[in-house]
């Protein structure tokens, strides 16, 4: 019975896999039109809105084609978009719902629930200058956040520094600062709760 389930699994996956593909090619076309007007987010956010499982499969194929890498066995949730093209994801990730992902180079094996915000770092805008207004002040801009692989990332989670590997980052989490590895995270700053084990092979 149960290899009856999967094999009826994998023919429905097959299936919408194979409808997906003509929605994902025209998505992917605008997708690259779109670089050159800056306006890359702009339909990655539409290709985010698409439901059920043939959105997933259409933001696989989006993203595989217009990433600068994307692995295999990635999940895009419902609403879960990302912000620029020189993203790296790696093999066997779970992006929950609603999630913005900007520069980033994530690793393998993460599972990340809803509504995280991966932010370019924390240097995006300066305020330092009592003699201009915010908007008008230079900043050192955005850069690459390091996630390695074996994380996992709370809901409610604001990224926006590196995360080492075998990491548990807390719901509600704001990283500014980064966590090393084999640790367990919380807080706002968050701040290094507790140390994991080292993974036995």
């Amino acid at each position: 019975m149960r290899a009856i389930f999967k094999l009826v699994h994998k023919c429905y996956f097959l299936i919408i896999s194979m409808a997906a593909i003509p929605l994902a090619i025209v998505f992917i076309v605008f997708g690259w039109l779109s670089v050159g007007f800056n306006a890359y987010a702009e339909v990655s956010i539409v290709v985010s809105r698409i439901p059920f499982l043939i959105g997933q499969r259409v933001r696989y194929f989006y993203y595989k084609a217009t990433l600068k890498s994307l692995g295999h066995d990635v999940i895009f949730k419902y609403g879960t978009f990302c912000q620029y093209r020189n993203v790296i994801i790696g093999n066997r990730i779970i992006f929950g719902y609603f999630n913005t992902i900007g520069e980033v180079n994530i690793g393998d094996d993460i599972v990340i629930g809803g509504y995280v915000n991966f932010i370019s770092g924390t240097t995006q805008h300066s305020f330092e200058n009592p003699e201009l207004k915010i908007v008008d002040q230079d900043a050192k801009g955005r850069r690459v956040i390091y996630i390695g692989s074996d994380v996992w990332i709370g809901s409610n989670a604001v990224i926006a520094s590196d995360v080492g590997t075998r990491c548990v980052i807390g719901a509600g989490a704001v990283l500014v600062k980064p966590a090393e590895s084999y640790g367990v995270y919380g807080g706002n700053p968050a701040k290094l709760l507790k140390k994991l084990k080292l993974l036995v092979q």
